[in-house]
């Protein structure tokens, strides 16, 4: 006889520590689910059958993820009201909506319990928690700052959002009117063109090139519209395929700041989200050489060689800013901040001023380019439409001609 398949069982239980933990265990019945629990040393409050699935769809919903930036905020507040840290996060923990936001907080919870520094309990949910908050966490641990650590990541965070949200909102528009664009030339193919084209097959005249190839386009659309249709439906799904892949590997795309008009902005973005972060990380601690290596994912493909030689010279022993310079990464006004921070030592200011500088110059360029970029669409967009009506016309024009 074959044995039935282990069941799923929840089994709540107070752990060694005190800590209450929900565990998913498989066994064939809930006793020996509640003795398999025993055995890992709980104390078994209750053991219920897991719920079953009714459908597999909901696997494709994502989880909820965690908003570092408003947890860092949170805890911090917490922490200077006099909250220790385990109070804090189950307090966090009891405000979450979302299931797995929760369990996340408790797994740290639970390791702060089992006497880990919250650096490691954060670097342990590696999924969740960047490295940049466990390297500023980790360095705060070792000054005593915790509180003005957090504050200064969630500001960081902050600024980013301020930076990226300028950028996607002037994409916003130009994203929109050739979207619309598109629209229109499409509809002009496959439902204007192919009517003109069967409205001029009687007539016995030599048509223009254009307007003969045009034509052509149009009866063709019009007489396989599923494969047309078919063929633009997965041109859409690349390009929502190339640009999801895009976001989630943070626009590192190798060729992208050569892009006219497009690249400067996108580099300056990161020289900019590079010095921010830096700035971040310096005030808490952590040395030039070790911030510039965990910031150096957020430059391109292109400025990461010139980063690896900058830091090698600055190994070397030679200064921050002629290295940063030769590398492509600082601009004379960065190269003459870093020059005083060098005799100043007051690198995590330069720095942070360096950021503000840049980002103020990348609004300049992005209400510039914006400018630009709007009204060469619209040129465009007009040329194609208004290319398409004339050439629908023309041989109208010629018939009338060929009448008077």
């Amino acid at each position: 006889m074959t044995q039935a398949a282990p069941l799923a069982f929840d089994v709540v239980a107070v752990a060694s520590h005190g800590g209450v933990r929900v565990a998913r265990v498989h066994a064939a019945s809930a006793q020996q689910a509640a003795q398999q629990a025993q055995l890992d040393g709980l104390r078994v409050l209750s053991c219920r059958p897991a719920a079953a699935r009714r459908f597999a769809l909901p696997r494709l919903k994502r989880a909820a993820k965690l908003d570092v930036a408003l947890l860092a905020e949170e805890l911090a507040a917490l922490l200077d009201a006099g909250l220790g840290m385990v109070d804090a996060l189950r307090t966090l923990a009891q405000k979450e909506r979302s299931a797995s936001a929760r369990a996340t907080l408790q797994a740290v919870t639970d390791a702060l319990v089992e006497g880990l520094p919250l650096s490691a309990a954060l670097a342990r949910q590696d999924s969740e928690f960047p490295a940049l908050l466990v390297a500023t966490v980790a360095a705060s641990e070792q000054t005593g700052d915790l509180v003005s650590a957090l504050r200064r990541y969630a500001a960081h965070l902050e600024s980013l959002r301020v930076l990226r949200g300028k950028v996607i909102g002037a994409a916003i528009y130009p994203a929109l009117l050739l979207g619309i664009g598109s629209l229109v030339v499409l509809f002009l193919l496959g439902v204007v063109v192919p009517r003109f084209a069967v409205l001029l097959e009687g007539a016995q005249r030599d048509l223009p090139f254009a307007s003969s190839v045009l034509l052509a386009w149009g009866k063709a659309i019009a007489a396989h519209p599923a494969a047309f249709g078919a063929a633009a439906a997965a041109a859409v799904a690349f390009a929502v395929a190339a640009l999801a892949r895009a976001v989630r590997s943070g626009w590192q795309i190798a060729g992208l700041q050569r892009v006219w008009v497009i690249g400067p902005l996108v580099r300056q973005f990161r020289h900019a989200q590079f010095f921010r972060t830096n700035a971040m990380l310096a005030r808490g601690g952590i040395p030039a050489l070790r911030a510039f290596a965990m910031c150096r994912s957020l430059l391109a493909p292109e400025d990461r060689r010139g980063l690896d030689a900058a830091m090698q010279s600055i190994a070397a022993g030679q200064p921050i800013g002629p290295a940063l310079h030769r590398a492509g990464i600082a601009d004379p006004v960065a190269l003459r901040m870093l020059e005083v921070a060098q005799r100043t030592g007051q690198l995590a200011d330069v720095l942070a001023r360096i950021a503000q500088f840049q980002e103020a110059q990348l609004a300049r360029a992005i209400d510039v380019a914006s400018r630009l970029i709007e009204p060469a669409l619209m040129i465009l967009i007009g040329l194609v439409i208004g290319g398409i009506v004339v050439l629908m016309y023309l041989p109208i024009f010629d018939l009338a001609s060929s009448i008077q």
